[in-house]
């Protein structure tokens, strides 16, 4: 639990109301119950906080919730953030190598590093300090992982592959499998093309639950730092992700794509291979991207194009039913017509 006026230290807000009561935990508007603190980001919410049984409110600057206690911040989602991170604190994990796991005795091992049961860590590998490592990790021949990374359950590093400060990898990801790279011989079947390159994850990078990133096929895959990855996502060999993009669920980029920074990719979003993304474009949901796309705009449909021509053209088409049927009776009427003085003429 947290005094209202340790939250408001910790967020660095502007108290507003009673410094001593005690808050137990985060709470949204509807459900908060007494000790609870929720948020209000924008005016149409105020209302509703009027009616919260919450204890106080974290707001955006320029919000007032009247006769309540409030902590007046710039960026509320952000200073929940911090709330929570104080309030709901995870349980800390036992330091050392456990027994049942199996560690090369030419790997290394930092400092204050947690390693749990049943994982292995191949010759050459290296762990930084602080870092922890779940149950059921691989971890293959001479990869390296930064410091104060956290490595879930069932996570399959192979060889090879670089691992930055501050990385979070969820179970089920795989990091550093073979690239999807075939030739067609005379005989129209497929040859193996070996993927000998590598993968490197940079500092502050987090990847979702079962995502797959594949290893170049000669020099490297690279996702570059602070980018957040989703569940379910996959990111061809020698693809280049930029600093802080956004890669939701169900997306992919195919081979040797690069994304600048800032770039979204919204929920099954594709990007074709060798086309690059300009930075802090926004690709929208089941879109996608075959061909190079400037920066700074949004993009829907497939192929990708600017949301607003595309919507543009989305509004054109759905007046087309009516333009037909407008179409059908001017040429009855002009059939009528003619019919008419065609009757004059004989008469």
């Amino acid at each position: 639990m947290l005094k209202l006026s340790e939250v408001a230290d910790i967020t660095a807000g502007q108290l507003s109301g009673e410094p001593g009561i005690y808050i137990y935990r985060v709470s949204d508007l509807e459900e908060a119950k007494e000790g609870d603190i929720s948020f209000v980001c924008e005016e149409k919410y105020v209302k509703q906080a009027e009616a919260s049984k919450a204890s106080a409110f974290i707001v955006k600057t320029g919000i007032v919730i009247a006769g309540r206690n409030t902590i007046t911040v710039s960026n509320p989602h952000y200073s929940v953030a911090k709330v929570m991170e104080k309030l709901y604190l995870k349980e800390e994990t036992i330091k050392g190598v456990h027994p049942a796991s199996l560690v090369s005795e030419k790997a290394k091992v930092g400092a204050n590093v947690s390693i749990m049961p049943y994982v292995i860590i191949e010759s050459g590998a290296e762990i930084g300090e602080n870092t922890v490592i779940y149950s059921f990790v691989y971890i293959g021949k001479n990869t390296k992982i930064g410091q104060s990374s956290i490595i879930y359950p069932n996570v399959v590093i192979r060889e090879d592959v670089t691992v930055g400060n501050h990385v979070i990898i969820h179970a089920g990801a795989v990091i550093g499998s073979d690239g999807f790279g075939y030739t067609k011989k005379e005989d129209h079947t497929f040859y193996k093309i070996p993927q000998v390159g590598k993968v490197v994850i940079e500092d502050y990078v987090e990847i979702g639950a079962n995502a797959c990133i594949d290893r170049a096929m000669l020099f490297e895959t690279r996702i570059k730092q602070g980018t957040k990855i989703d569940n379910l996502v996959q990111i061809a060999h020698n693809t280049c992700i930029g600093e802080n993009c956004i890669l939701a669920a169900q997306s992919g980029v195919a081979g040797s794509a690069k994304l600048a920074k800032g770039v979204i990719l919204a929920g099954q979003a594709g990007v074709a291979d060798h086309v690059t993304v300009g930075e802090n474009a926004f690709i929208l949901s089941q879109s996608g991207v075959s061909k190079d796309l400037e920066g700074n705009k949004i993009y829907v449909g497939s192929p990708a194009e600017e949301a607003r021509q595309a919507w543009k053209t989305m509004a054109e088409v759905k007046r087309l039913s009516e333009i037909s049927l407008k179409v059908k009776l001017l040429e009855q009427r002009l059939k009528e017509i003619d019919e008419y003085l065609n009757g004059q003429v004989k008469k």
